[in-house]
């Protein structure tokens, strides 16, 4: 992986010279941010974990003080989430219903959002306990844009909890 390292201003000041290590930096950076390197600026990055909701317990998990304006869109990525309860349960996202499953073990999956308007897709992959495998993909709509600070998944519809994996929220520019 390339190094990032800061060019300070006054190496590319009017009276400063042109030397072998400020033009190594200006090849090098623009690779170590695309690399996502180490020791690079998190708003050079085109992407960036904004955080991860937690679903291993509750009903109801929330990613808040968000600050989505730098960005275009946002894409979570599901992984391994499931709930304790055999019967059916909804899994909202963002405000919208986005799977029901009963006796879900293991929801795998992407949702895109655009923050200019809230519109984006989803794509999930369900196991259920008896190995069946549902694939959803929806076209949605929400109430996510740019000024929105928090962002929640919730289970509704029934009893029972969050009680395994994780939604890694990423802001995309």
């Amino acid at each position: 992986m390339t190094t990032y390292t800061p060019i300070l201003n006054a190496e590319v000041d009017a009276e400063s010279p042109i030397t072998d290590l400020l033009l190594t930096r200006l090849r090098d950076n623009p690779l170590a941010i695309g690399e996502a390197a180490a020791g690079v600026p998190l708003n050079a990055l085109p992407t960036v974990l904004l955080g991860t909701l937690i679903t291993t317990s509750g009903s109801t998990q929330t990613l808040s003080g968000l600050v989505l304006t730098p960005y275009k869109s946002i894409r979570a990525v599901w992984n391994g989430v499931s709930h304790s309860a055999g019967v059916s349960r909804n899994f909202v996202f963002a405000g919208l219903e986005l799977f029901t499953g009963n006796g879900v073990i293991d929801i795998r999956g992407i949702v895109d959002i655009d923050l200019l308007n809230g519109v984006g897709y989803s794509i999930i992959n369900a196991v259920n306990t008896n190995q069946a495998q549902d694939v959803v993909p929806k076209v949605i709509e929400t109430a996510i844009v740019n000024a929105t600070t928090s962002i929640s998944v919730s289970l509704t519809g029934g009893v029972g909890s969050f009680n395994g994996g994780s939604i890694a929220i990423y802001g995309v520019k």
